[in-house]
């Protein structure tokens, strides 16, 4: 592991952004991935499970996005900068799917009419695939690289987004969250639900083993250089382990019925796609496509130290009353979900 990760502000705060992205990954992660299951069912009974499911923690899970998005602003804000700007109108399809999504949970039982309720879960399904997949997409465009000029000015529009190899990232986030997702109602459900999810793991499994292989077989012919980081630092071969480790469990306990440790491989496979993710292109946060100087790194990128400084004391006061407050949670809810919306 390179040294200065840590023994420097920058160097911590890029494993502190790793904690973020990570924390949000696994939490609203498994929202999205039940969301995504939410049409493919007909009955009302079985969608009102799938919404209670996640009922008490979903708004807590995304404290880690808000987090993200604030720790990006002060630590590196010339990221922050150039990200919002340049994913403009990607960052604001996610923005107002994620507000239907909180708002399809206040509206949907509203009223009676299956008009009323459809449309409601058509906003919600929209405002948990959207974000599941440019998710992906934003990250593969920030590993691989996109147009930014050497002041930091992004030099596309959206369309330059949608290139194969970011495209196919937003596919293997969705299929990763589909798992994460169904193995969560694998422990919360019963009934038609739980065969729904069961179902539903199985091809989240295989969707993202799938578009996995395929796009590090794009990548090794056309970003070969994200490889270079596992062979300088050997340590970091331990994230993909994770992956492999994860997928072996995911499956095995899927295929041998003990469907309530499901959940252990796909939390294992959510934790290593996220930190493979992130030591691959390490020290670089937006690689530049247009010449590696215009990189956005840790170092030319941060704030300055006493903004670090002081924000590192914050985020270690903080961060674990976020943590037991979603352990308490997560314990308080811990039991099978009804249509009613209660729990045993």
């Amino acid at each position: 592991m390179p040294m200065e990760m840590l023994t420097t502000l920058e160097g911590i705060w890029f494993l502190l952004a790793g904690v973020f992205l990570v924390g949000y990954a696994l939490t609203d992660g498994f929202d999205l991935g039940t969301g995504i299951l939410t049409i493919f069912t007909k009955k009302d009974e079985n969608r009102r499970i799938l919404y209670n499911a996640i009922a008490p923690v979903w708004d807590g899970n995304e404290v880690w996005l808000i987090a993200g998005g604030g720790m990006l602003f002060a630590a590196f804000p010339v990221v922050y900068a150039a990200s919002f700007s340049g994913f403009y109108l990607a960052i604001l399809l996610v923005l107002w799917a994620l507000i239907g999504r909180a708002v399809a949970f206040e509206y949907r039982n509203k009223k009676e009419t299956p008009l009323w309720r459809n449309t409601w879960d058509w906003i919600y399904w929209i405002g948990n695939f959207v974000p599941a997949l440019l998710f992906g997409v934003a990250v593969g465009n920030a590993v691989i690289g996109v147009p930014i000029d050497q002041e930091g000015i992004y030099r596309g529009d959206f369309f330059t987004l949608l290139r194969p190899i970011p495209l196919l990232m937003g596919f293997v986030a969705a299929f990763m969250f589909l798992m994460h997702g169904s193995a969560y109602l694998l422990r919360k459900t019963e009934g038609e639900v739980f065969e729904l999810a069961k179902k539903a793991a199985y091809i989240g499994f295989f969707g993202y083993v799938i578009t996995l292989a395929i796009t590090d077989f794009l990548m090794v012919i056309v970003t070969p250089f994200l490889y270079d980081n596992f062979f300088k630092y050997p340590l970091f071969w331990i994230t993909p382990a994770f992956i492999i480790i994860g997928l072996i469990l995911y499956f095995k306990n899927l295929v041998s019925n003990n469907y309530d440790k499901v959940i252990y491989g796909s939390t294992l496979t959510t934790v290593g796609t996220v930190l493979t993710i992130a030591l691959a292109s390490y020290p670089v946060l937006i690689r530049s496509s247009l010449n590696p100087e215009y990189n956005l790194t840790i170092w030319n990128s941060a704030s300055s130290h006493i903004t670090l400084t002081i924000m590192l004391v914050v985020t270690i006061l903080m961060m674990p009353i976020v943590i037991f407050y979603t352990t308490y949670v997560y314990r308080v809810f811990k039991g099978k979900v009804s249509s009613e919306g209660g729990y045993h």
